[in-house]
């Protein structure tokens, strides 16, 4: 057995032990999902080949099972740091995002709000996600975290918790890169050392300047804040302290500008001296490619290789594949299970099929379509294709889950019994009490 398939058996035991009682229900669904891609339902998942259990399995295993999410937190972020080849200055890259989990029409299912996603507003729920983008090319993605957000957080305060449970578990330097909403006090206090922020600005954000050091003491509170840094006012900018021009690699003679503009600091945030650093695309003819440049706001050391560094925003975007993977071809938000509960429990065992799905492409085949182009050699195939080879690993490796027990006829629900109906839950409006 070749060391990646150890490693494999090794992660798939360790995750089998965080499950309880019913772990071994548990474990074989994760392996269903990942072999399904066309599972159109939670339960269509039990007509995978690798799960010796019936359907009734799917919901019982996830009304029963429990997480020990502290212990599979720990679990991930070791897996994420070993496995993972990406560093850049050092650092590990880590993105974070949230995305919505659509359930318009559930009644049953507590806590539901009102969500934004790529279709616009929806009924239901949301999720955050933090992983590691874990090589150079390709969007494969360690999850290492997934936390539902409830109807009375805001994302932002999910993901600054996540964050902040990440740094005590993580050992490597690891840059948290994040939309522009992120950019608020709740994750600027999580900007340390271990964990700088990376996180673009809309094109409106007020900025500030370090006070100027007065020749006299004047009497009264110092100043906080200098002067205004405002990124859409071409005169409040002044001088970039840094600017580097590049080629651009799109072979049309275009170049890229960066700009850094150090020591400037969030209002919230005074004593916190970070870099704005604006990049604009120019065609040949010296024509901007976009109306807007892109302006990212970095925590960390000032003097960085700029020319390649502000790339690794761009891996932010390698999160939101996840999200559409899981979708589509895992079954994550098709699981239609009655149960807020429920449905978290589900999301973790998805989030596992993803990662068994990581940790086998080394030693997939390429299994793309007649219609596709083979993977250019050096690459990882992408998550769909592994998918399609999964049995073959499965049956490689093995799975420590035991086979199910017959236990006889069950009795069924005894004559006349009428099973109570379950509540039902209005959607939560923010700032609507609907009790």
């Amino acid at each position: 057995m070749s060391k990646i398939q150890e490693a494999l058996r090794q992660f798939r035991s360790e995750v089998y032990q965080v499950f309880y009682p019913s772990r071994d229900a548990a474990f074989e669904l994760i392996d269903a999902i990942a072999s399904s891609p066309a599972a159109r339902s939670a339960v269509e998942v039990s007509e995978s080949p690798l799960m010796a259990r019936r359907y009734a399995s799917v919901y019982k295993g996830l009304e029963r099972t429990r997480i020990n999410e502290w212990a599979l937190n720990d679990l991930l972020v070791k897996q994420a740091e070993t496995q993972g080849e990406l560093r850049v200055a050092g650092y590990a890259i880590y993105s974070l995002d949230h995305t919505p989990y659509p359930r318009r029409s559930a009644p049953t299912v507590s806590d539901r709000g009102y969500v934004h996603g790529a279709d616009g507003q929806v009924v239901g729920h949301q999720y955050s996600l933090l992983g590691r983008v874990m090589h150079e090319r390709g969007a494969w993605v360690g999850v290492t975290d997934c936390v539902r957000i409830r109807t009375d957080q805001r994302p932002v305060q999910v993901g600054a918790a996540q964050v902040a449970q990440f740094r005590q578990t993580a050992t490597l330097p690891s840059i948290i890169t994040a939309d522009s909403e992120y950019l608020t006090q709740d994750m600027l206090d999580q900007a340390h050392e271990l964990t700088p922020l990376l996180i673009r600005m809309k094109h409106n954000r007020v900025l500030y300047h370090a006070p100027r050091v007065p020749r006299r003491r004047a009497p009264g509170r110092p100043a906080v804040h200098g002067r205004r840094f405002k990124l859409n006012d071409a005169r409040s900018l002044g001088k970039p302290d840094e600017v580097w021009i590049v080629a651009d690699a799109d072979g049309q003679g275009g170049r890229i500008e960066i700009a850094v503009f150090k020591a400037v600091h969030v209002r919230s945030h005074p004593h916190l001296h970070g870099c704005a650093v604006r990049v604009r695309a120019f065609h040949a003819d010296g024509t901007p490619k976009f109306a807007r440049p892109i302006w990212l706001y970095w925590t960390g050391p000032h003097d960085m290789d700029w020319v390649t560094f502000w790339r690794v925003y761009l891996k932010r975007f390698c999160i939101e594949s996840v999200h559409q993977f899981a979708k589509n071809s895992l079954a994550w938000t098709s699981a239609r299970l009655g149960y807020t509960d429920r449905e978290e429990r589900w999301t973790w065992l998805v989030m596992l099929a993803y990662w068994l799905l990581l940790l086998s492409a080394p030693i997939a085949c390429d299994a793309h379509r007649p219609w596709q182009k083979p993977m250019p050699p050096g690459r990882l195939p992408t998550p769909a294709r592994v998918q399609r080879d999964f049995w073959r690993i499965f049956l490689a490796v093995g799975t420590p889950s035991l086979p199910p027990r017959r236990r006889g006829i069950p009795p069924g629900r005894p004559k006349g019994f009428r099973p109570i109906p379950r509540p039902r839950y209005p959607v939560v409006i923010k700032g609507v009490d609907t009790s």
